[in-house]
Formats: structure tokens, sequence, C-alpha cells
């Protein structure tokens, strides 16, 4: 119990910190992570529910086959199947993040190319983006799952918002913020009619230095 009371708080910290950021919002955007008990079952936001106003108690609890567990009256966000077919397809996940960032979003609708113009950007790399698809059937689950891979940790859905996943709650919210971030200095870029300097391939390379040598 006491482990599902640390998950819990938790997840209202880091659906605290994304809402605060505009990453998720009243009724965009969810969260999902591996019960600590159990990798085979997991806990997801609800549906409907105002972000802002969500407790413990709205959680619900999934097997992956998205069987649920728990005595509620809530439904599971109409994502689940995209959560469940990463936590399926990544034993190394447990956490999985999906927000609906402005400038990542709008990036994503527009010509605009993900550059490498910091370190953050060169950290993150390539962003992959996937065309929009109804992300309520198990059809879409895959999809995203497979455009993150084996290795990957994010996707972009063209249209619609990202989705990050990650070894833990923090590490998905970091790098969501982080996407975000450099989605935002690229927009702001193009509103003001300039071109952005990208590093170059020599600095590029010593950051990649630094992330194997400092685990970045």
């Amino acid at each position: 119990m006491e482990q599902y009371t640390k998950i819990l708080e938790e997840l209202l910290d880091i659906k605290d910190e994304l809402y605060l950021k505009g990453l998720i919002t009243p009724f965009g955007g969810n969260i999902s992570v591996r019960c600590p008990d159990d990798p085979s079952k997991a806990l997801v936001t609800p549906g409907s529910v105002y972000k802002k106003n969500l407790k413990p108690e709205h959680f619900i609890q999934l097997d992956l086959q998205g069987n649920i567990l728990n005595e509620t009256k809530f439904k599971p966000t109409s994502e689940t199947p995209i959560h469940l077919a990463i936590l399926r397809a990544r034993p190394d996940v447990n956490a999985v993040i999906h927000t609906h960032p402005v400038h990542a979003t709008t990036l994503g609708v527009s010509d605009l190319d993900f550059l490498p113009i910091t370190a953050d950007a060169v950290i993150i790399g390539n962003l992959p983006i996937v065309e929009w698809t109804e992300t309520g059937s198990p059809k879409s689950g895959q999809i995203i799952a497979d455009a993150i891979g084996e290795h990957g940790n994010f996707v972009l859905i063209r249209n619609h918002g990202l989705f990050v996943c990650g070894p833990s709650l923090q590490f998905a919210a970091g790098i969501t913020d982080m996407i975000e971030t450099v989605c935002k200095e690229l927009v702001l870029c193009k509103m003001m009619g300039v071109h952005p300097r990208v590093l170059p391939k020599e600095k590029i390379a010593v950051i990649h230095e630094l992330m194997k040598s400092h685990s970045v």
C-alpha cells in the first residue's frame, strides 16, 4: 500500500508540473505508470475528468490488455490503447506521458525542421513524426509503439500531440519539457523571420561525448 501511495503522489506531482507548464490541458493529455508491485499492471489517468482536479482515487488500474482491475466509476482515457501498447512492447519503460504542447504541435503541422540549435536539441536528436491516427484504437497503439521503436523514447503525432516514455515519470516529464522548449525556440525564430543558427558539427560531437561520459 505504501508503494501505491508513493506512486500516486508522484503521478499527481507530475500532473501538476505538466499542467502548470501548459503541456497538458484541462481535458487534454494523459499519464500512465507501471504498478510498483506488478509490471504487468498499470495506473492510468481517467477520461473526462478536469486535470487540475485529479485525485488518487481517479486513477484506474489495468492489466496490459486493458482490463480494469479496481472498483471505479471512472473510465480510462480513450488513449489507453497507446499507453498499453508501449508498455507491452517495452519492458524497460515504466511511464508514458501524452501531452498537447503548443510549440511541438505547431512544429508538427508546419514546414519547420527539428534542428540542432542547442544542447537540448542535440540530446533529443531526431524527433520522429507520424501522421494523425485514431488514438482510441488498438491499431493506433501499435503504430505509435512501432514509431517509438525498441530504443526510442518519443514520437510526435501530427495534428495532435506528443508521446514520451521512459524508465520513470520524472524522465518522461523532463524529456517532454525539453522537446517543447526546443520547439518553442524554433517557432519563435520562424515568427521573427530569422533562420536559426545550428550548432556546428564539431560542437555537436563534443556534446555527444559529454552525453556518453556524464550519462546525460
